[in-house]
């Protein structure tokens, strides 16, 4: 008989550690007035705003294959518990920047901005002649007749600043026209030194910030999913945010923006929603593209491009 002791033991262990469960944290989708803690915030701040420990220094230098180098400006969010159903969250409001004329995929239109913060696209051809910008009915559209090429990702940045620090636009319709405000200086804002912070200073976002440092701003809170994992977001796109003192009208041209959106192929994977702040649902979301397109606004992404800035 062939006798086995068991007796030895064939495992190396460490220290052993006790088991715990996985914590998940609730997300939340909807519009919800929020407050601006931080912007590009260090380790330090942000292990201030959060409460516990960050794992790496925070990075906010941008490297991409057809754009070259350039540069994230990133807001440490929190919604405002008071105006939202109880709830706080706290989150970020990314924007990319890059030295490039922000294109659409095949260059044939173009972002313009004005000195107001308005935007809109143009055919590329009309805009480098500085022909007058129209909407879709043949009519001046809502941006001077002064403009300049944007690029990728300043009017995405303007509209935010300018939606935190201004109840009032440049720009009113009346009888049917976009018609520029005799106030309208009131309310400009623009970048004085775009490649400063293109380079990384901040200083004239955080300036802007310091004016009005208990304001608030409309944001829309969603939820993406990826490899299984699930994250809270913040739409930081060009007309899908509001000022704090907008009301119920301002609802269905969001939600149009959103579907115009969402019909050229953005936000496949995130969850985003025009409603009041609320705990997100676990079951799937129908994110297919929706059968009409309501906008006119190519959503294509931005190309490198040769030419150069209008700063150069």
């Amino acid at each position: 008989m062939k006798i086995i002791n068991f007796s030895k033991s064939f495992l190396a262990i460490g220290k052993t550690q006790k088991s715990t469960e996985a914590q998940e944290f609730k997300k939340y989708i909807g519009l919800a007035g929020s407050y601006v803690l931080a912007v590009n915030p260090d380790k330090k701040k942000l292990e201030e705003i959060y409460g516990h420990e960050v794992q790496n220094d925070p990075e906010y230098i941008l490297e991409d294959e057809e754009r070259g180098k350039g540069f994230k400006v990133e807001f440490i969010v929190k919604t405002d518990p008071t105006t939202n159903n109880g709830i706080e969250v706290i989150s970020r409001a990314t924007f990319r920047l890059f030295p490039t004329p922000n294109y659409n995929r095949d260059k044939s239109k173009v972002r313009i901005i004005d000195n107001y913060g308005n935007s809109t696209w143009m055919a590329t051809e009309d805009a480098k002649a500085g022909k007058v910008a129209l909407d879709k009915s043949g009519n001046p559209a809502r941006i001077d007749t002064k403009y300049r090429i944007a690029f990728v990702g300043e009017a995405d940045l303007l509209d935010f600043l300018r939606k935190y620090l201004f109840n009032k636009d440049s720009f009113r319709m009346i009888n049917g026209i976009w018609t520029k405000q005799a106030d309208a200086e009131d309310v400009h804002i623009w970048f004085v030194d775009p490649k400063k912070l293109l380079a990384g200073n901040i200083s004239e976002v955080q300036e802007a910030l310091n004016m009005q440092p208990n304001n608030k701003i409309k944001l829309l809170y969603g939820v993406s999913s990826k490899d299984g994992k699930t994250y809270q977001n913040v739409c930081a796109a060009y007309d899908m945010m509001l000022r704090n003192n907008s009301g119920a009208g301002a609802l269905p041209n969001l939600e149009k923006n959103l579907v115009s959106a969402k019909q050229s192929g953005m936000y496949a994977t995130v969850d985003y929603q025009v409603c009041e702040l609320k705990e997100w649902d676990v079951k799937p979301t129908n994110l297919d593209k929706p059968a009409n397109d309501t906008g006119d606004m190519p959503f294509d992404a931005p190309s490198a491009d040769n030419g150069g800035m209008p700063w150069d």
